[in-house]
């Protein structure tokens, strides 16, 4: 999934550059690497809470987890209060890690149909 987020990220900035101005190309690409990097946190988080034999869960795990959610908080705000990056180019690069894994899925179902 992460090679779709990635490819998604690319050209959705250059789309924005080609059509708009380097300040939506630029939000995009911020918001899309942070949703990629919570992807990847939450991932993390998903498979340390699977591996755990404990009833607490370890505190970086939670750290990260909550901090994802006031890192993409902030990130909106300061381009909402600035208005230096569109907030909604930001916005739409947060969708990027959906795009990444309907990619994935839709492949998925390709080739399990391809098997049968």
């Amino acid at each position: 999934m992460p090679r779709w987020m990635f490819g998604f990220a690319i050209a959705g900035s250059a789309a924005c550059a080609a059509v708009s101005e380097w300040r939506t190309a630029a939000g995009f690409a911020l918001g899309a690497g942070l949703g990629i990097l919570g992807y990847f946190w939450l991932h993390e988080t998903v498979e340390a809470l699977l591996a755990t034999n404990h009833t607490r869960v370890p505190r970086g795990v939670v750290a990260k987890l909550a901090l994802r959610y006031v890192l993409m908080a902030a990130v909106v705000y300061s381009g909402s209060r600035t208005q230096w990056l569109p907030v909604l180019a930001i916005f739409g690069g947060l969708l990027v890690p959906g795009a990444g894994v309907l990619a994935e899925c839709l492949l998925l179902l390709r080739d399990g149909f391809r098997d049968t």
